[in-house]
């Protein structure tokens, strides 16, 4: 029912929006009825594909480059960017219903019906609704330019970018022999159509770039599919860094039906898969706890994950987590981690403006913790915005990213 249910939706916003086109263009009698056709042929195409995908099982490695260029992505710049155009429209509707509603009551009773006929027949009422319309029409446009524009630049330009950024980390405890130690971090990776081997192959060169002592995969190796864990073996076997390269498990990798072969093909890839486990790293005779988590849905489940992380290992020792999810860093803060280093977020993936460390986005509505450093008490956590993308391949605002970690005494 799950998969049915964002095509639906998807459905839902064209029609809303094709309605809104065929009152548009009636309102306006001098436009060619050229035109008219062209937009509803184009709402024709991309609706019979997107009822084809209700009833076709997408297998996304079989099709061509071309194919991927020049069908899929058409469809997804098409759906992404009027679903855009509907939602805004629509929370334009919803926002002047109650105005609306009461200027239409007020024509139901007789004692006002007269008085608001003559409010609406008056000079100065009449002009101000011309230009309120010719207002509301080059808004309008400007949504569709924009709304298209941005997409387009979000799905052929950003997602191509990659931001490498660098984050300090002074841990109280850290022994002085893992003063300066670095970890490169790449999460959401989502092996899939929209991140193919030739894409990983240039992640994987600059993560290696990096020069750093470790390498940390924080999840979401695929998208859905369990056959796409290996182009991402393939691309990802070639990572390498002195203290080994060491990787979790996220919800897509559990999305995919068959988390245990991800985890297997990971592995022989030469990536140290940490399920709910830890290791002990040592330089010049000092330890380091490195912890490493499956994905969990639950509070309860990640205390309980983290403290099995934990079994058996020196205490009093900085702890260093591995956890898909940031959700759950109060957790790993009140068991004693020092770092904890996550992805799941994207950063958002559709940021539409920020105010000093906020991101507006629609992932702020599932978590506080959505990219960059966060602190609680001496606890500290990363949240990497990943390099894939979910549900389109779009990013706005938010570009990729691999991050270099720093540990220092504090």
């Amino acid at each position: 029912m799950i998969r049915y249910a964002f095509p639906i939706l998807l459905l839902a916003a064209q029609s809303y929006l094709f309605i809104r086109f065929l009152r548009w263009h009636q309102s306006m009698r001098k436009l060619p009825q050229q035109m008219f056709y062209a937009v509803a042929g184009l709402f024709i195409l991309f609706n019979a594909a997107l009822v084809g995908t209700l009833f076709l099982r997408v297998f996304t490695l079989r099709y061509s480059n071309g194919f991927i260029n020049w069908v899929v992505y058409p469809f997804l710049f098409w759906h992404s960017s009027t679903f855009v155009i509907a939602f805004v429209l629509l929370l334009g509707a919803i926002v002047r219903l109650p105005f609306a509603t009461f200027w239409r009551a007020l024509r139901w009773f007789p004692a006002t019906k007269r008085r608001a006929a003559a409010i609406a027949a008056h000079p100065q009422v009449v002009h101000f609704d011309e230009t309120r319309r010719r207002f509301l029409r080059r808004g309008i446009y400007g949504l569709t330019a924009a709304s298209f524009g941005g997409t387009g630049y979000g799905m052929l330009v950003e997602k191509e970018e990659c931001d490498i950024t660098e984050q300090e980390m002074r841990i109280p405890g850290l022994p002085p022999e893992w003063n300066g130690f670095t970890i490169g971090l790449v999460s959401d990776i989502h092996s899939s159509m929209y991140m193919r081997k030739k894409e990983m192959d240039e992640y994987v060169r600059r993560l290696n770039d990096l020069g750093t002592d470790l390498i940390a995969i924080g999840g979401d190796l695929v998208n859905s599919s369990v056959d796409e864990v290996y182009p991402f073996a393939e691309a990802f076997n070639k990572l390498h860094a002195p203290m080994g390269v060491f990787g979790i498990l996220g919800n897509h990798d559990y999305y995919s039906g068959d988390p245990e072969t991800v985890a297997r093909v990971a592995t022989e890839a030469g990536i140290h898969m940490l399920r709910d486990e830890g290791i002990t790293l040592k330089r010049n005779g000092r330890e380091l706890l490195l912890l490493g988590v499956d994905d969990t849905g639950t509070s309860a489940d990640a205390t309980q994950k983290i403290r099995q992380s934990m079994a058996d290992l020196p205490k009093n020792t900085a702890r260093v987590l591995l956890c898909h999810r940031p959700y759950y860093f109060k957790d790993a803060a009140s068991l004693g981690i020092d770092v904890m280093l996550s992805g799941h977020t994207h950063g958002g993936q559709l940021v539409f403006g920020r105010i000093g460390n906020t991101a507006f986005t629609p992932a702020i509505l599932a978590s506080p913790y959505v990219s960059g450093h966060y602190r609680d008490g001496a606890a500290q956590m990363y949240v990497s915005r990943g390099i894939g993308t979910v549900a389109v391949p779009v990013r706005i605002n938010c570009p990729p990213e691999l991050t270099r970690i720093i540990l220092r005494p504090a």
